[in-house]
Order: C-alpha cells, then structure tokens, then sequence
C-alpha cells in the first residue's frame, strides 16, 4: 500500500465525518470540565466527560461558538448555577471534524430543566438522609423538615451575636454596616467568626466555625450566617449533608442571611430563621428587638391607662364615699344637737334653782340634803332652803307619813 499524506487522510475523515453527521443534532448527557471561557471574544472550549465512579468512559472536546455563546448565561440565569467545571448537563451538540483541530462537539443548547432536576434529586437526597440517620434533629411534620434549631426558644433581645462570613466579604461588611447604623440605636456586641463561605472546603470551615463558636462557651444569643451575591455553584456549601447536619443540632439559634434571591438551600430550610441577604439578617435582628421594645412601650402606655382609670375611679369612689359621710354625719350632728337641746330642756327643769322657784324647799342639817325624815330627831337644828332665803329652824315634832 503506497503512503498518502495526513492531509488527505485528515480531508477523507473530515468527508466521512461530514457525510454521517452533517446537518445532524444529538442530545447528549455528559460532564463538564476543563473549562476555557472567552466572554470577550465569544467563544467557550471544555472537555466533556462521562464516569463510571472513577472510570472515565468517555472524553470529547467541544466548544460553544459566539453564535451560541448566550446559552451560557442563559443557563447560569435559569438555574442559578455557574458554567463551570464537573456538572453533569444534557446538552444539544452536533458533530465536527477539522484537519487542523480535530474531533469536537458543537454545544447548541442546554437543557435547562435537566440541571434543575438533578440538583433537587441531590438535595432531596441529602434531605431524606438527614432525617433517616438523625431523626433527634431532623423530622419531618405535615410535610415540613423541622430541626432542633428551629425549636429553640429565641431571646426576647438579642444583644450578643457570633458572626460567621468571609473577611472583607460584602456579605460581612454589609452585615456590619446594616447594624451599626440602625434608627433605633441599639448595640450589638458582634464577635466575629470569620472562614471561606463559598467554594471547595467551605463546608468544613463554617462547620469548623460552628464548633468553635461551641466550644468558646460565650452565652451567645444567637449566631448569624451570611454572605454576598454570587453563583448557585458558590452557594452549594450550603446545600450539603454535613452542613445540614451542624445548622440542624446546633445550640443557639442560627440566623441564615446567605445572598440568595430564587433558591432555597438545605441550610435555609434547617436553620432557626432565613432571610434573603446579610442586610435582611441585621435588619431582622434590629425588627426582632423593635419588637420588645415596642411590646414594653405598649405595656408601659397600657400601665399608665390602667393607673389613670384606677385614679379615676378611686376619686370617684371616693367623692361618692364624701358625700356619703358628710351627710351621715350631718344627719348624726343634727339628731345629736336634738338629743342635746331636749336634755338641755330637761336639765333646766331639773336644776334645783328652778325646782326652788316652783314652790319646793331643800332640807338640810349639818349642810346636808336630808331625805327622810327618820334621819332626823327632836331638837335638831336644821335648815330650810327656799328660793330666796335660807331659814334656821328647830324639830319639835316628827309625824309619820301617812
């Protein structure tokens, strides 16, 4: 067989190639890697993949031209997931061979839905996990996963927070800002917990964050989570086994502002409280404060309402109680002065002056009021007390009454 040049060998492929797979569109289920984004220019090379466990079965190169470059973001808007490397996608290719550059897959579409559907068998998975193997911190009621977290009881203010958030991170220096400069005025002592929140090992630092914060015994009130915008790839920290397992079973009240706007991760689900942003979680924990302090101010004004109606009415119970008195006693001092002007009367009468005036006489003998006259004998001297006068006489006789 006589040699032929690589060129005519690379052309007859290049034909064969064209012949079988011009014009054709595959849907294919692969993985991603190796991935080269040119936004500037347009254009995207990657390698797929298909595993077998630790085999690789199949790898192909392909590319996305600037034709069909939008459906990079299109897909990341979709699902919230970066374009990045090791996610299992089902993709419209067709098949193209160059002399130059080889064999390589064209990317025309992504499924979006296909992507979406893996990421919750994934958290669905990790979810019925949680429950099967901790159903002390894990369970499930009326359909809804309720965790020990969630259970606890919340302080009615929260003044002592342990923070965890990348340094320097927006999520963290929005946190601070947020609560810092609250209308009310409120203090917050923030004692800072700082790791990698998104990314490869996340999950192992916020985990090792947690038991820290644990371990430090400082009786916090609760402990705030948080990070800034990003990709639904930078926040799968979140959505893991061993993640969900600590938020789940911690001690204190766990407050998750992670930056997410569509998605619900495992940790949201699992904590005491989410919000959507680190500005949402200081501004939840200023309103949860308000909120006493609002209480106190409407017992405080519900107290000063009670005071006054009790003033009130004990003034009134007590103008009625007057009256009352004053015209009993009025009555008691007007029946009194009768009582006392009838015995005024009566002791006029009687008094032994008047009695005199009215035709009697006092008898006496030695000064005294002599009564009967078996006190006295013959001979006796005795007195007689008239009206006017007082006359000296001498008993000659004494009769018996008859």
């Amino acid at each position: 067989m006589s040699p032929i040049r690589l060129s005519d060998l690379a052309f007859t492929i290049e034909a064969l190639m064209d012949d079988a797979f011009g014009q054709k569109a595959f849907w294919v289920i692969a993985e991603t890697s190796d991935i080269k984004k040119y936004p500037d220019r347009g254009y995207c090379f990657l390698t797929l993949v298909e595993r077998d466990g630790r085999d690789t079965l199949a790898k192909l190169e392909a590319c996305i031209w600037r034709k069909h470059y939008p459906i990079i973001e299109q897909f990341e808007a979709a699902t919230q997931v970066a374009f990045a490397r090791n996610i299992k996608l089902l993709l419209l290719v067709s098949v193209a061979f160059n002399p130059v550059y080889g064999l390589r897959l064209e990317i025309l579409k992504i499924d979006h839905s296909y992507t979406l559907g893996n990421l919750e068998q994934e958290r669905q998975a990790t979810l019925d996990a949680l429950v099967r193997d901790h159903p002390d911190q894990v369970w499930v009621e009326n359909g809804e996963y309720i965790t020990a977290n969630q259970v606890l009881a919340c302080p009615p203010v929260i003044q002592r927070v342990a923070l965890i958030a990348a340094p320097g991170s927006d999520g963290w220096r929005d946190f601070r800002h947020e609560l810092q400069h609250n209308l009310f005025g409120y203090q917050f002592t923030v004692d800072e917990y700082l790791c990698q929140v998104q990314g490869q090992g996340a999950e192992q630092a916020i985990v090792g964050q947690l038991e820290k914060i644990r371990g430090s015994e400082v009786p916090y009130d609760a402990v705030v989570m948080v990070r800034g915008g990003g990709s639904q790839l930078d926040f799968g920290s979140f959505d893991t086994y061993l993640l969900g397992l600590a938020v789940a079973g911690f001690e204190r009240p766990i407050l998750a502002g992670i930056g997410h706007e569509r998605n619900v991760s495992i940790t949201d689900m699992l904590c005491h409280r989410s919000v959507k942003t680190p500005t949402k979680a200081a501004a939840w924990l200023i309103d949860h404060n308000r909120s006493f302090e609002e209480s106190c101010l409407l017992l405080r004004d519900r107290l000063a309402a009670a005071a006054r109606e009790a003033l009130l009415s004990a003034r009134e119970h007590l103008d009625m109680a007057t009256e009352r008195l004053r015209f009993v006693s009025h009555n008691y001092l007007r029946n009194r002065q009768t009582e006392l002007t009838e015995k005024a009367v009566t002791v006029r009468h009687l008094d032994p002056s008047n009695v005199l005036r009215r035709g009697y006489a006092l008898l006496l003998r030695n000064g005294r009021v002599q009564t009967q006259a078996a006190n006295l004998a013959t001979s006796d001297t005795i007195q007689v007390q008239l009206h006017d006068g007082l006359i000296t006489a001498t008993v000659t006789e004494i009769a018996p009454h008859t």
